[in-house]
């Protein structure tokens, strides 16, 4: 229900046990054990919830998941960024995948530019950067769904990010046909009229099998 294994919620747990006194024998007691409150935490962030909704599955009140929310939100975050970093800096060396995704998000007055026609779905463009083995490294800000993914790569913040890798003698950047003229190495497109000659045609196997990766990320 969180996205994240067991141990993953287990070490994340002993690590906000380490900065919090949660159950303070002074005061009023907590009512949800820390536990409980980081799964709902959790839970609410992965799916997005209304804090009413999380109320009801966690049997506490509407306050309280709030309030856990604005207590447990930052220090997670603060965590994941000490791994995220980690993960960043182990990938450096090697080549990498980015591919983008389309988060759902309903339609709101105040947002324009959500509706993907290429997925039909309205939603946020995500951008992702994986390793070949298909482990996630960074994920880039959420733009509009409608915006194309080689745009979306430089307005996230990946494009300035990961430049080093894509630049003349770098470790090597891969993204699929939507990337063409970032820098990025790409399957070719076939030209007008004419079909791929066979080297081409390999190559574009040879990368399509390696980038299969991120679609798993």
């Amino acid at each position: 229900m969180t996205g994240l294994g067991r141990e993953q919620v287990d070490r994340l747990h002993a690590e906000l046990d380490l900065i919090l006194d949660w159950q303070s024998p002074l005061g009023r007691p907590k009512v949800l054990p820390l536990y409980t409150a980081l799964v709902m935490v959790l839970f609410q962030l992965r799916h997005n919830l209304p804090e009413d909704a999380c109320a009801e599955v966690f049997g506490c009140a509407t306050a309280t998941v709030w309030r856990y929310q604005e207590q447990l939100e930052p220090l997670i975050e603060a965590i994941l960024d000490e791994f995220a970093a980690q993960a960043r800096s182990r990938a450096q060396s090697a080549a990498v995948l980015v591919d983008g995704f389309i988060a759902p998000v309903g339609e709101r007055d105040d947002t324009t530019g959500l509706f993907s026609d290429k997925k039909h779905l309205s939603g946020q463009n995500v951008q992702v950067v994986a390793t070949l083995g298909g482990r996630v490294v960074d994920v880039g800000d959420p733009c509009p769904g409608a915006r194309h993914d080689s745009k979306a790569f430089v307005d996230s913040g990946l494009a300035a990010r990961w430049a080093d890798h894509y630049a003349s003698g770098g470790p090597g950047m891969i993204g699929d046909k939507g990337y063409q003229g970032t820098g990025l190495t790409t399957p070719y497109r076939k030209p007008p009229g004419r079909d791929l000659t066979d080297v081409r045609r390999a190559c574009n196997t040879a990368i399509n099998r390696i980038r299969a990766a991120v679609e798993r990320a």
